[in-house]
């Protein structure tokens, strides 16, 4: 029997996210990782990184292209 995957959508969109992460440049960003997480009833992914320069944990934003500073609620 074949393996089924239960997201094949999502193949894409971690492919992505794994394109971007390997053009990043060592000496501008680190710590770079994709999380799977559920957002509004659905399994998405993200990927998450650090720009060396400030510190800031950044995220990337597909429709735009760029990364985002992440705002963490306490």
């Amino acid at each position: 029997m074949a393996e089924t995957n239960d997201q094949p959508d999502m193949e894409p969109a971690i492919q992505e996210l794994k394109n971007v992460r390997e053009t990043l440049s060592p000496a501008e960003w680190r710590d770079a990782r994709i999380y799977r997480h559920i957002d509004e009833y659905k399994l998405d992914y993200t990927l998450i990184a650090t720009k060396i320069s400030s510190g800031q944990v950044h995220y990337y934003v597909p429709d735009t292209g760029v990364f985002e500073p992440l705002k963490l609620q306490g």
